[in-house]
C-alpha cells in the first residue's frame, strides 16, 4: 500500500473572517477623522494580514499521511505518529470544542490510547475515512 498524503481543508470562514476584519477597518478608517484613528486602522489591517499569512503558512505545512500501519500528522508543531493498533475509534461528530480545531468545520476525530484524541480536518475527507476503514479501523460517521 502506498502512503497517501492529505492536506488540511480550509473552510469558507478561513477566508471570510480576515476579509471582514479588513473591510471593517478600512470603513472605520474612511469614516473617522483624526490621525490617531488612521494609525489604529492601518495597524489593524497590518496585523490581520500578518495573522492571515502566518495561519496560511502553518496550515499549508500541515499534512496527514496514511501508511500501511499508521496515521502520521505532520505540522509546524511537530509530528504525531498514531499506530492503527492504538486507534480505538474514528468519528466525524462535532461538539462545542471541535469548532476551534482545524481550519474547517468538516472534522475527523481520532481517538487513541486510553484517553487521547486529535481533531483534524483533512481535504478529501471521505477518501481519508475510506482508507481508514480499509485498514480495519472503527470509523463512525
Amino acid at each position: 500500500m502506498a502512503d497517501s498524503v492529505y492536506r488540511t481543508k480550509r473552510g469558507l470562514w478561513y477566508y471570510l473572517a480576515p476579509l471582514f476584519a479588513v473591510v471593517i477597518a478600512v470603513a472605520w478608517f474612511l469614516a473617522l477623522d483624526g490621525w490617531i484613528w488612521a494609525v489604529v486602522c492601518v495597524a489593524t489591517i497590518a496585523v490581520m494580514l500578518f495573522v492571515f499569512a502566518a495561519a496560511t503558512y502553518v496550515y499549508r505545512r500541515t499534512s496527514y499521511t496514511v501508511t500501511a500501519t499508521s496515521v502520521t500528522i505532520d505540522s509546524t508543531d511537530g509530528r504525531i505518529d498514531i499506530a492503527f493498533s492504538k486507534i480505538t475509534s474514528v468519528d466525524t461528530e462535532k461538539d462545542d470544542r471541535s469548532a476551534f480545531y482545524g481550519m474547517s468545520g468538516d472534522i475527523v476525530r481520532i481517538k487513541f490510547g486510553s484517553a487521547s484524541s486529535v481533531i483534524i480536518s483533512p481535504a478529501r475527507k471521505e477518501e481519508f475515512l475510506e482508507e481508514l476503514r480499509r485498514a480495519g479501523l472503527n470509523v463512525v460517521c
